[in-house]
């Protein structure tokens, strides 16, 4: 028994010596002593009541969620700070329910809004232009909606402090948190399992909300990078993301070689431990260099586009980085097709290691602008796949890791949605489209047409015909 004493007390002991960091966002009004005492994430509307009460945009509500005793607080999001936040009504959204939903606008959220995807290299020069100078002036501006929470373990729930953070990096920390392992398990919030797509999905609708209400510009959007159309990075040039020399570094010409990666990748060091050093005096600029990693010295092609979007399970046991014949692990590139490029890794994933820098690495990875193009390409094919699989459904299983179910809110965003909420929802009812490329695929037959529900002109299916 004493021996027992002793051992948790040098566990506790442990837990209050360390030094490392875990980052989550959160809303300003939601960082007072008096919020966090009171377990309340209920900000005053502008009519001045809690998630705008008065004017019935929502509530302050302690959500119904599954029993759950994780070792990690960030599995049951977000009930280690807040036990009541804001549910919305209707079309309303956000912390407070002081925004619409993606897909709506106006003063009461009644006006539908929509936007269309481009695929980058078919916008225009004033399009590029206007789209690459938002991100620039999203990554120097600070959020005055959200601030960033540092705290010692993601098992211990003490000692956190709130830094301030510009929107590009709030939305680099949102993937950084979600990235992090578990401290129980090799699983995360967004990746290897049923999620993966959906959580992205929401990650990109995050940002997009965020540059629009920053700069504005309810337009603005986020356009795709289509890999399949070139053998190497079409855009890694100084009139997109920045030329690269020898040694990775971006041209002095391109904006972004001023870009500075906010943590560091051997700032992920154990389970349960996320670094961060908001104020880090020489943090690292942004790396590529482009298919020279000998293992991922190609981007994938319409084939291995046409074997996911032709596969019919959306995922399969063990839901993680095992699963075979899943639509989801193929995507995401655990399910490598076995062929001549003897490849390590495949479509999503792929990308990723050919670019062979900051975005090769997890926890970095969203630092990198290239990410958001390139996981809009990924968004438009789960639409894609979604829209030949009417039937599917999202799957359930205790195999599932707890923050991936279909019922676990997905974290760590605000108001609280179930990772299944979005399996019915469709790009137009969020509010946007995707346009297909006005020069057809260098792959594609000429002549071919394609089918799509809804009708002759809505161009949906760009690389397989569904069944209709």
């Amino acid at each position: 028994m004493l021996l027992s004493l002793q051992w948790l007390y040098l566990v506790f002991l442990f837990y209050l010596t360390s030094l490392a960091d875990v980052e989550a966002q959160f809303p300003h009004a939601c960082t007072t002593q008096e919020a966090l005492d009171r377990k309340t994430c209920c900000p005053l509307w502008k009519d001045g009541s809690p998630c705008g009460q008065n004017s019935n945009r929502g509530i302050c509500a302690a959500p119904a969620r599954e029993a759950l005793t994780p070792f990690d607080y960030r599995v049951d999001w977000p009930s280690a700070f807040y036990t009541y936040v804001c549910k919305c009504f209707d079309k309303y959204d956000g912390f407070e329910c002081g925004v619409c939903l993606p897909g709506w606008k106006g003063p009461n959220c009644t006006e539908p809004h929509l936007v269309e995807r481009k695929e980058i290299t078919d916008m225009n020069d004033t399009e590029r232009e206007s789209f690459l100078s938002n991100l620039d002036h999203a990554k120097h501006n600070t959020s005055n909606r959200y601030m960033i929470l540092t705290s010692n373990d993601t098992t211990v729930f003490s000692n956190f402090k709130f830094h301030s953070a510009t929107v590009y990096d709030l939305y680099v920390w949102l993937h950084y948190y979600a990235a992090k392992k578990y401290a129980d398990t090799d699983d995360d919030a967004a990746h290897r399992g049923p999620a993966f797509p959906f959580w992205h999905r929401v990650f990109l609708l995050f940002i997009e909300r965020e540059i629009r209400l920053l700069t504005g510009k309810e337009d603005f959007y986020i356009p795709y990078w289509d890999w399949t159309r070139h053998a190497n990075c079409n855009i890694c040039t100084n009139d997109y993301f920045g030329a690269v020399d020898p040694d990775g570094l971006i041209d002095k010409a391109s904006r972004f070689s001023k870009w500075r990666v906010r943590y560091h990748s051997s700032s992920f060091p154990r389970l349960g431990m996320i670094c961060s050093r908001p104020d880090d005096p020489s943090p690292a600029p942004i790396t590529r260099k482009p298919g020279m990693d000998p293992t991922a010295d190609t981007l994938p092609n319409m084939g291995d586009v046409n074997d996911t979007l032709g596969t019919d399970n959306y995922d399969t046991t063990p839901y993680n980085s095992r699963s075979r014949n899943s639509f989801r692990s193929k995507l995401e590139g655990f399910d490598i097709p076995r062929d001549s490029r003897h490849l390590q890794s495949s479509m999503h994933n792929l990308v990723h290691d050919y670019l062979n820098g900051t975005m090769s690495h997890l926890p970095t990875a969203a630092n990198d602008p290239l990410f958001m193009v390139h996981h809009s390409f990924v968004d438009k094919l789960l639409e894609e796949w979604l829209q030949c699989h009417k039937n599917a459904s999202y799957p359930e299983s205790g195999e599932i890791h707890k923050a991936q179910r279909g019922g676990a809110f997905m974290a760590p965003f605000f108001p609280l949605r179930t990772n299944d909420w979005y399996w019915d929802k469709d790009t137009l009812s969020l509010g946007y489209s995707y346009r297909e490329h006005s020069i057809p695929h260098p792959g594609l037959n000429r002549g071919a047409t394609r089918k799509a529900e809804g009708g002759e002109g809505r161009a949906l299916y760009s690389f397989i015909f569904c069944d209709t």
